[in-house]
């Protein structure tokens, strides 16, 4: 996910991004790679994410007025009147307790908070929710591949092979700093709405039940002397791709996103590719025209990549495109704000809005005009922070 412009050249993501990277870098915990004639494809930065998790506690503890709530869920939400929250409740070790706030920030992912103080929200029918993925880190790939050199983690994919997934979508990466360790993206959870806990139970899994068959076939097919290929590592949680959204005072279109149109109160800027996961294919459309999808094919489940244009040659090809804070504010909203995946989007723009890059600019507006809200007496719509990061 670049921070640079699609043409490499314009620098268009700074703030709390940036600062992450940094300390990553000095930590020796990322790889950063900013050079390329189009930093949308050849511009990103890989990192550890352990070590992540290190320097976010370091920055909560060198600003001491935050005050966190580890082991905390969102239970419920009060309201004196449409619009107003005044105190939402968690469960925690404590039991149930209550937060007062002048303003409130819902970064559940899902809307939780805007949902149940009775602001609209929208979803789609869960067979058309992006499908969603939950990650591992292995160990036993470098003495896998040394005893078995043909051997890939895409071919394993494949139906002739053992795994069974239905899928062939995956991709690894050497764990920064730890590279006897891989990191793995290869399972795929479809027709399920993780704002429904029966649903996000059943999809989890399903997900770890597929990641189990994977890595028993490799081990299978491709036997070693020693453990062979071991799971290290599974993610917590599911990766989320898409659930409930919030119904803002704006929803970004695809035209929004493929023309690069400006807003005038932009919050942030991305070049990352329309990146839809749709039924058993991806769609991928970028800023130059260009368009792939992968398509499955229905008589042995292999994918066939088929390349064209969603615009003829000869367009105009936008640097960036934008997101306006006005898709991260609530309709009706007096002291709430939404940020991160459930902001308003339309299907194809949320395939490109809904990466990490962007959710991070999401998330660092809203806390600046949160605190410009509190500072100067204002309603959401009118907090905008008048800035860009």
């Amino acid at each position: 996910h670049s921070l640079y412009s699609f043409d490499g050249k314009e620098r268009i993501v700074g703030g709390l991004t940036q600062l992450c990277i940094d300390r990553l870098l000095a930590r020796k915990a990322a790889v950063c790679n900013e050079q390329g004639s189009e930093a949308s494809e050849s511009s990103f930065c890989t990192f550890n994410a352990a070590a992540l998790v290190l320097e976010l506690d370091r920055l909560v503890r060198e600003n001491p007025g935050i005050r966190p709530f580890l082991g905390a869920h969102f239970a419920a939400v009060e309201t004196d009147r449409p619009g107003h929250v005044t105190r939402i409740f968690i469960e925690d070790k404590s039991g149930r307790r209550a937060i007062e706030a002048k303003f409130f920030i819902d970064c559940s992912g899902d809307a939780d908070l805007v949902h149940r103080a009775g602001f609209k929200t929208w979803k789609l029918p869960k067979c058309d929710l992006q499908a969603h993925t939950i990650c591992a880190i292995l160990s036993g790939a470098d003495e896998l591949k040394k005893a078995h050199p043909e051997f890939s983690f895409a071919e394993m994919m494949h139906p002739r092979r053992g795994a069974k997934l239905g899928h062939v979508f995956q991709w690894t990466k050497p764990v920064i700093g730890c590279p006897s360790l891989t990191f793995i993206a290869a399972t795929r959870v479809g027709d399920c709405d993780p704002s429904d806990a029966d649903d996000l139970t059943r999809g989890t899994f399903e997900a770890r039940a597929q990641l189990e068959r994977l890595i028993a076939a490799v081990n299978r097919e491709f036997p070693t002397d020693g453990p062979g290929l071991q799971i290290a590592a599974i993610a917590p949680e599911m990766g989320i791709r898409e659930s409930r959204h919030a119904t803002c005072l704006y929803r970004v279109t695809g035209e929004d996103v493929l023309s690069g149109r400006e807003f005038p109160d932009v919050i942030a800027k991305g070049t990352y590719r329309i990146d839809i996961h749709e039924g058993k294919g991806i769609t991928f459309r970028y800023l130059d025209g260009r368009e792939e999808k992968m398509v499955q094919n229905p008589a042995d489940g292999s994918i066939e990549v088929k390349h064209g244009r969603w615009r003829p040659e000869g367009g105009k090809t936008p640097k960036c495109y934008q997101i306006p804070y006005r898709a991260i504010v609530p309709k009706g909203a007096e002291n709430v704000l939404c940020a991160g995946r459930m902001l308003d989007a339309a299907r194809d723009a949320y395939g490109a809005l809904r990466v990490m890059v962007n959710c991070n600019q999401m998330g660092e507006a809203a806390g600046r005009a949160a605190a410009k809200a509190v500072r100067e007496g204002l309603r959401a719509a009118d907090a905008y922070p008048g800035f860009f990061i």
